[in-house]
């Protein structure tokens, strides 16, 4: 288990409340989505982020530039794919790997 999954994992455990806390907290510590050049402003008007847990984004949005591999969070949990606001988050992209 990479330590994604342990991420995971321990999120399954949450309340609803406790993970609501957990991300908005994670969205103004680590994210940098909204210094993405993809980043666009039907998206700053949704107020969405952290893609690489919340999965794609619901705006239309052609890709500019990807910084997801520059992302603290892309690092620290040990994530391997890129593209999450148009492609979903970490967990979709790697159960299409099975």
């Amino acid at each position: 288990m990479d330590k994604f999954e342990e991420v995971l994992e321990k999120m399954s455990e949450m309340s609803e409340e406790q993970l609501n806390t957990l991300i908005d907290m994670q969205k103004k510590r680590i994210c940098i989505c909204k210094d993405c050049p993809t980043y666009n402003q039907c998206m700053a008007e949704n107020k969405e982020g952290l893609f690489c847990f919340l999965g794609k984004s619901s705006c239309d949005a052609d890709l500019i530039q990807c910084k997801c591999g520059e992302c603290p969070a892309h690092t620290n949990f040990q994530m391997k794919y890129e593209s999450y606001c148009m492609e979903g988050s970490e967990e979709e992209q790697r159960s299409k790997e099975n």
